[in-house]
């Protein structure tokens, strides 16, 4: 294990997660869980971060609980994390007294970590596989074990739209919304293209359109990432210009205006086609 010592000054050398539902956790990191995320970091193809989230489904994961001024927030700067996504946002400190750990007397308070951008953008809740992941990360940090199921609902409530994963390390994973969602209602993640969901929805929004032929959602993987949509819209011939980027908007706003599409896509890639030549009428928008 790791050396050093937490917050509290508990060593993190032989240590066990001490949380009654992890009894006989030694805090290490899950050996194919570790495989997966290496996979991922190397190739972010669907099939990789579909294999991710299916371990990290069932997945025991420690949570970083830090010593923070109560309810002032406060910079966090790992040493280890320095180029890796999101080491230069802003600590959150939420109040935290589970896991048997002691609430400090020194004015301060136990705080488990959300990440913000510095220009308020985007957040994002870092999470560990293991004792000696985080130990790297930050070593003052205490780790409170959770299954990630949990993580994710909580990373929702608390506004977060990103899960880190062994943030610091070679293989650290930036999780998307989209990913954290599927966590959180414990159901398989798919890519939107194949969600039956997101189809229904898009041939429903497609409906009384005039001027649109059909359309389809298709892979945008290879542009854009396995977690956007590319939808393809093939209209017909002779609009004009007005009337094209109307129907654009349209099925934009009728897929963001259904609660189920949002937490399943986390960006759209509208491509217009120009009748049944399949000859393209603009690029991505």
């Amino acid at each position: 294990m790791t050396g050093g010592v937490d917050s509290g000054g508990i060593p993190f050398a032989g240590r066990q997660l001490s949380d009654p539902g992890f009894a006989g956790d030694d805090g290490r990191s899950d050996p194919d869980l570790l495989s997966a995320l290496e996979a991922l970091t190397r190739d972010g193809s669907a099939e990789n971060v579909a294999a991710t989230l299916r371990l990290l489904s069932t997945a025991r994961v420690v949570v970083p609980v830090v010593a923070a001024p109560k309810g002032t927030p406060v910079q966090h700067h790992p040493g280890s994390g320095a180029g890796q996504p999101h080491d230069e946002h802003q600590h959150e400190g939420h109040g935290h007294e589970g896991h048997g750990h002691d609430r400090p007397s020194d004015g301060t308070e136990m705080a488990t970590v959300t990440l913000s951008a510095t220009d308020g953008s985007s957040k994002a809740m870092p999470v560990f596989t293991g004792v000696d992941t985080l130990a790297a990360w930050d070593p003052t940090a205490r780790p409170s074990p959770t299954h990630v199921p949990d993580v994710a609902r909580s990373a929702i409530e608390d506004g977060c739209d990103t899960l880190l994963v062994d943030l610091g390390s070679p293989h650290a994973a930036a999780l998307p919304l989209s990913h954290l969602w599927a966590l959180a209602q414990e159901r398989p993640w798919m890519p939107p293209h194949e969600d039956p969901v997101v189809r229904l929805a898009v041939a429903e929004a497609a409906q009384g359109l005039d001027g649109l032929l059909r359309a389809g959602a298709e892979d945008g993987t290879a542009t854009h990432g396995p977690d956007v949509l590319r939808l393809v819209l093939v209209l017909r011939p002779g609009l004009d210009q007005a009337r094209v980027e109307q129907i654009a908007r349209t099925m934009g706003e009728r897929l963001a205006g259904d609660p189920e599409v949002r937490i399943r896509i986390d960006d759209l890639a509208i491509v217009l086609h120009r009748g049944d030549s399949g000859e393209p009428d603009g690029g991505d928008g």
